[in-house]
């Protein structure tokens, strides 16, 4: 693939998620290709891309000779999401706590200060927590479970957009700044042991209350 298509095939895939967390595009309502080209007014070849990566990331299926759809996602996936989140995040901490330098904690601290627009909606406000945490699995090195998280992440967002989306307004999140501020002075005074237990906590505060 030719680096302008790929271009363009990312700026799809980016464009088709945010319609999904969006709930422009829901669970068992269809859409198809050609509907996707005279929106975006391109060639088939970079939505089909886009299309193919969505599928293979398990956010949409295809469906043979008519179209593609957005895969539900079940409650114990989420569930299931959370309890990783927490094996994951937490057992990295432990094991990688020693690669959290000065250096990086500045650069953790800058995440968390970087400037907000006071009426950004929940789904910057997650983007927010979501850059934070990736920014901590990316201080250990480990590409892997970076990757992982990634999706999890993504996953968790798409349950809230999935779910309760119109109600969204009233979950609201917790205070994930201040936990992350408390995570942070944790490292810096080099407990360990009170910075895997405020980072279980800012992860186990998700809400998952939406999916009763």
């Amino acid at each position: 693939m030719e680096k302008a298509e790929k271009n363009m095939k990312d700026r799809i895939y980016q464009s088709m998620l945010s319609d999904i967390l969006q709930g422009i595009y829901v669970p068992e309502v269809p859409f198809t290709e050609k509907e996707l080209t005279e929106k975006y007014g391109i060639s088939k070849s970079p939505i089909r891309e886009a299309l193919i990566e969505l599928c293979n990331e398990g956010v949409l299926r295809s469906i043979p000779r008519y179209g593609y759809e957005v895969l539900r996602i079940k409650e114990k996936e989420v569930r299931d999401a959370k309890a990783t989140r927490i094996l994951l995040e937490c057992g990295a901490l432990d094991c990688y706590f020693d690669k959290l330098t000065t250096e990086r904690y500045e650069e953790l601290l800058e995440t968390i200060n970087a400037p907000r627009d006071e009426t950004e909606g929940l789904l910057s406000h997650w983007d927010r927590n979501s850059r934070f945490h990736i920014a901590l699995m990316e201080s250990y090195g480990n590409e892997c479970l970076t990757d992982i998280l990634k999706r999890l992440m993504i996953l968790m967002k798409r349950a809230y957009a999935q779910y309760q989306y119109n109600k969204w307004q009233k979950l609201g999140f917790p205070g994930t700044a201040t936990n992350h501020r408390e995570l942070l002075e944790a490292v810096r005074n080099g407990d360990k042991e009170k910075a895997v237990s405020i980072l279980r906590r800012d992860i186990e505060s998700f809400d998952t209350s939406f999916l009763s």
